[in-house]
């Protein structure tokens, strides 16, 4: 029996200690910690710190660090120790490159950029943040946005401002702006899709938004957020031109005849961009989704005479006779009978290769 309470005993001392250790319990205490580096060519940054941290008002020095607490800053040649003994009193290194310097003007600008360094890579990002938001507003954050060096403290100022609910309409082209910034094309769908229908009636915030999808460089993610445009009804109708764009940028022409197929039957494809759609279509490399593609148009109404021939043309420049003759006998019937479209019909199936292929398709016409 005393094992056994012995046992229980030593892994409760050993759990809490790992929890120690770890530092899951830091948070509680409201310590900060952090070792950051950053080194290119030419190029060493180092921030190390842990403790509990009191900045000045203006976020240039320290006003207390908690005892045994440090930050150790290094940039290239110059580095800054500030150090707390078991007083609270503040011990500071600063070395320039060349010397090592007092706290009087000169180390207090080292310290002060040093801090700046601190907060842009994310210390205290929340609490921060709701500081800047108290005493400027969505101007301050938006402010802020971009001095932040880190994208997960951008991606948090950012959502700070999509939560406020007072935030102006004036506002939403700089913060479109800021998420353009972003260097996750998967933090930019998820923002964009915050944006709302009735918000995008503004033209500039319209523009600046399919903006942002065009410098999104992944396939996945812009496909992302054009399923999300295409979904949303009122948005979709009003940029039609703006989706065929994106679409056509695609690489895969699997995902291209994905969204066009979701196009047409919703009912998005009409007057100009049906001859957009079909160029965009004719430049597809694969033979099967141009097909697929034309057999839906076919089944469209309300196309007029010079849409059809459109179709008949890019029908007839199919590389498989199998697939134009099936297309054009589906065609013949479904289209009006005017002297110019039979007449370019009958073009069209000239370019079969063969008799038995011209013969049934010209026998669909009779």
């Amino acid at each position: 029996m005393k094992l056994i309470f012995f046992l229980i005993a030593f892994s409760l001392v050993s759990i809490r200690a790992y929890f120690s250790w770890s530092g899951k319990d830091r948070q509680k205490r409201g310590l900060s910690q952090s070792n950051m580096v950053i080194k290119s060519d030419n190029f060493y940054e180092q921030i190390n710190y842990t403790g509990k941290f009191e900045l000045s008002d203006d976020e240039s020095s320290f006003k207390s660090i908690s005892p045994g607490g440090y930050f150790k800053f290094r940039k290239n040649d110059i580095r800054i120790e500030a150090e707390s003994n078991l007083r609270g009193e503040i011990v500071y290194t600063i070395y320039d490159g060349k010397n090592i310097l007092s706290m009087d003007e000169q180390g207090k600008l080292l310290v002060a950029q040093a801090i700046k360094e601190m907060i842009e890579r994310g210390y205290d990002a929340n609490e921060r943040m709701e500081r800047v938001y108290r005493k400027g507003g969505p101007v301050a954050l938006l402010n802020e946005v971009d001095s932040m060096k880190a994208d997960q403290v951008k991606v948090l100022y950012l959502a700070r401002l999509f939560a406020i609910d007072s935030l102006l309409p004036s506002f939403l082209p700089y913060t479109i702006k800021k998420i353009a910034s972003l260097g996750s094309d998967q933090d930019k769908v998820n923002f964009l899709t915050k944006i709302t229908a009735v918000q995008l009636e503004n033209p500039q915030t319209d523009s600046l938004y399919f903006d942002v999808i065009k410098g999104i460089g992944s396939d996945m993610d812009r496909m992302n957020a054009i399923w999300h445009i295409i979904n949303r009804d009122s948005i979709a109708n009003a940029n039609t031109d703006k989706i065929l764009f994106l679409a056509g940028r695609l690489a895969s022409d699997m995902d291209k005849a994905n969204v066009f197929q979701k196009m047409i039957d919703k009912g998005l494809i009409a007057g100009q961009d049906y001859d957009g759609l079909l160029t965009l279509i004719s430049k597809m490399s694969s033979d099967m989704d141009k097909a697929n593609l034309y057999k839906k148009l076919i089944s469209q109404k309300d196309l007029n005479e010079g849409q059809w021939i459109i179709l008949q043309d890019k029908i007839s420049q199919l590389g498989s006779d199998n697939d134009k003759t099936n297309l054009l006998v589906e065609l013949a019937p479904k289209m009006p009978q005017t002297a110019a479209l039979k007449i370019n019909y009958q073009k069209a199936a000239k370019t079969l290769r063969n008799d038995y292929d011209y013969g049934h398709a010209m026998r669909a016409i009779q």
